[in-house]
């Protein structure tokens, strides 16, 4: 099974990447699940036999607008290239203690897009929402 997941809060600018992409997949005819992004909760959606896709936004460094994807489970996710400012204990901390704990899905791809703002009320920039689309519209392409 593959279980999609976008991760953000709608209300916060660019943090809404990810739940974005949930409801573009959606319209598109995709099962995706909207998720806040808290790693204890997130950790609880998923089984080790899973194929996992997870989508948020996130901040590398990059312009706003770049999409970043990794395999977790290959690659572990350090602080550096992956921060995430909304989520305190979020998605990377969530895959981490997975790891430490032997219960990383079977396989977990992430996208994250990168965000310029988190600002309460505020829209996603333009950039954001183009890489919405080309997320979702990649994610497509492969579950069909």
């Amino acid at each position: 099974m593959t279980l999609i997941i976008g991760c953000g809060n709608s209300d916060r600018g660019d943090d809404g990447a990810g739940v974005l992409v949930a409801r573009r997949l959606r319209q598109l005819g995709l099962d995706a699940l909207e998720h806040s992004g808290d790693g204890l909760a997130l950790m609880e959606l998923w089984n080790i036999d899973d194929e996992v896709i997870l989508v948020d936004a996130m901040q590398s460094g990059a312009n706003a607008g770049t999409v970043l994807t990794w395999d977790p489970i290959t690659h572990p996710l350090c602080a550096e290239s992956y921060r995430c400012s909304t989520h305190a204990f979020g998605p990377r901390e969530a895959i981490e203690l997975a790891r430490a704990l032997d219960r990383l899905p079977a396989r977990i791809q992430i996208y994250g897009i990168e965000a310029a703002s988190f600002e309460p009320g505020e829209p996603p920039c333009r950039e954001v929402l183009e890489a919405v689309e080309r997320v979702a519209g990649e994610i497509a392409l492969t579950r069909v």
